[in-house]
C-alpha cells in the first residue's frame, strides 16, 4: 500500500499540535503520523505502544518518566509502553507507534 502525505488529513490536538495521519487503524503493526508542535502538548502514559519521536524541524524537549532530553532535526526519542511521556518546543516530528496508537490506551497525566 502507498499513503500519500498530500492526501492526509490534517487535524488539531489540541491547540498547541496538529497532525496529518499517513497510516493509521486499530490493531495494525504501526502507524505513522506527522507532527507540528508550537507549545506543551501535555503528559501522557500509553499502555500499549512504543512510541518514536523522529525529528524532521525544529527543537523539542521531550520528557521520558524522569529524564529531559534536548531535541533537534535528525534526533530519534524512543518512549517504552507504560513509560510517562511529554513533549514541548517548536518542531515538526514523525510520530510512529508500534504497534498502532489506540486512545483507549492512553493514559492523560497533564494538559493545559
Amino acid at each position: 500500500m502507498v499513503y500519500k502525505y498530500n492526501n492526509a488529513i490534517e487535524r488539531a490536538v489540541g491547540e498547541e499540535l496538529t497532525i496529518k495521519d499517513l497510516f493509521a487503524g486499530k490493531n495494525m503493526p504501526i502507524d505513522l503520523v506527522i507532527s507540528k508542535l508550537n507549545g506543551f502538548h501535555g503528559s501522557f502514559i500509553n499502555q500499549k505502544c512504543t512510541k518514536h519521536y523522529f525529528m524532521l524541524e525544529g527543537k523539542a524537549k521531550i520528557t521520558i518518566n524522569d529524564d529531559v532530553f534536548d531535541l533537534e532535526k535528525g534526533d530519534l526519542a524512543v518512549v517504552p509502553v507504560n513509560a510517562k511521556h511529554s513533549i514541548e518546543g517548536k518542531a515538526e516530528f514523525a510520530l510512529i507507534c508500534t504497534p498502532s496508537y489506540d486512545p483507549d490506551y492512553e493514559q492523560v497525566i497533564k494538559t493545559l
